[in-house]
């Protein structure tokens, strides 16, 4: 059972001096939109109680789009007033019949402090559409049958009940959604750079595959990930700290399932309700309904053979996410998960094909070597041919650059080679190393 906690001393207003710029409730790992209280208050799971999006405390943890998000959502108080007497209008039944409960709920969170981005993208839109409203005989305050359901829902949205204060309000909502748009354009540069640091590991596990429980469809169950369990040599030794994953499940950002981490082969999405992660003792844990498409059956069949026996997780390391206790040794303290995949075989078997190519290119982007110079290498170390000093060159590079363990590679051998020669148990030694790092990239 939880632990009911009190909100501390220090929750205050997000506007307040000795509060730095860009913090609020409304940005905190913490604050749960999709727990609203009656107000309109959005749930604290660090406090487990209620609170208002535009209040801060000193337990404030950035989001995963907290971290680099700065534009201030809060409404103004012109707004949030609106949206109060529009609720009380609501109370008093001058509300009219097309009302949505959404409409109602976005109000109460907004006299709380709390509008999304999404809502902002709305608020300027709709404003628009509806100005004729309060032109309208009973939008006017002298009229007998005011306030008219126009100027309710106006007032509910933020807007004034007259055209100067809807105006005041779409101006200041496109001003917010400007802000967004020019920040977005940053944050997928960010993304961008992030995506190119994607790195996958695959966890060998047991599957439970069973009918769904309204009998429409499969439901899988597996692990992803397994927590405090040392990885395979990578070439170094990796394990994943429980709550690794904590930060990017909080931010509730889309994730999907996927067969052998191919984008276009979707088996399951966190959007769409139909993939379901959470950690638990164990590691990160993933449910989810198997779509009636040709994969998914193909999935569910193959899972029931048993002839499928692994998952994987493709994720990048944000700053301060990993630690490394020796030189051999990582830890994944905090990972921003992107996907997770059933996969067919575990990358280190596949030695040919597409899922090697895939794995050379994503190693010589990494490293800043050409991709095609690098498969010629791999080709003739497999065939036993002599390499040029160039092609030396790529291999060394990719293992100092890919590997922690790179200063030590010449120790682990019993002769070094003679400076104008590389030995076949070196080459050797490299490309094993080249085909592990292909596995976890």
């Amino acid at each position: 059972m939880t632990e009911s906690r009190a909100l501390p001393d220090n929750y205050r207003p997000a506007t307040s001096d000795d509060v730095p710029e860009g913090r609020a409730c409304g940005n905190c790992i913490f604050f749960n939109e999709e727990n609203l209280d009656a107000e309109g208050r959005a749930f604290c799971e660090r406090w487990d109680d209620y609170v208002e999006g535009g209040q801060y405390c000193n337990a404030w943890e950035p989001s995963e789009d907290g971290e680099q998000r700065q534009v201030d959502l809060s409404p103004p108080s012109y707004m949030k007033a609106a949206a109060r007497q529009g609720l009380k209008y609501y109370e008093e039944g001058f509300a009219g019949d097309g009302l949505t409960e959404a409409t109602v709920r976005e109000a109460r969170a907004m006299v709380a402090g709390n509008v999304s981005s999404g809502k902002w993208v709305r608020i300027a839109a709709w404003i628009a559409r509806h100005m004729p409203d309060l032109d309208a005989p009973a939008a006017k305050p002298d009229d007998e049958k005011y306030p008219s359901p126009g100027v309710v829902a106006h007032l509910l949205w933020g807007s004034g009940p007259s055209k100067r204060g809807a105006q005041r309000a779409m101006a200041f909502a496109e001003r917010v959604v400007a802000k967004l748009e020019e920040e977005n354009r940053t944050l997928i540069s960010v993304e961008a750079k992030d995506m190119a640091k994607i790195e996958t590991r695959t966890n060998n596990t047991e599957f439970e595959v069973r009918e769904a429980e309204d009998g429409n469809g499969m439901t899988f169950t597996g692990y992803a990930a397994v927590f405090d369990s040392p990885s395979q040599p990578l070439p170094f030794t990796e394990r994943i700290e429980r709550g690794a994953f904590k930060r990017s499940l909080a931010a509730r950002n889309e994730i999907k399932m996927l067969w052998n981490h191919e984008s276009g082969s979707i088996l399951g999405s966190t959007r769409a309700g139909t993939l379901r992660l959470e950690e638990d003792s164990y590691g990160l844990r993933v449910t989810a309904d198997l779509p009636d498409t040709q994969l998914g059956r193909d999935t569910a069949y193959l899972l029931k053979r048993a002839d499928v026996q692994s998952m994987s997780f493709g994720f990048s390391v944000p700053k301060g996410g990993d630690e490394w206790v020796s030189a051999n040794e990582r830890v994944l303290k905090s990972v921003r998960l992107f996907e997770v995949s059933i996969v067919g075989a575990p990358a280190y078997e596949a030695t040919t094909g597409t899922t090697m190519v895939r794995g050379l290119d994503k190693i010589a982007q990494r490293a800043l070597v050409d991709s095609d110079a690098l498969a010629d290498a791999m080709l003739k170390i497999e065939s036993g041919a002599d390499l040029t000093d160039e092609e030396v060159g790529i291999i060394n590079k990719v293992v100092q650059e890919l590997s922690p363990q790179a200063e030590n590679v010449e120790e682990e051998t019993e002769e070094a080679p003679a400076e104008d020669s590389v030995s076949a148990e070196m080459l050797a030694l490299k490309k094993k190393k080249l085909e592990q790092l292909m596995n976890n990239i």
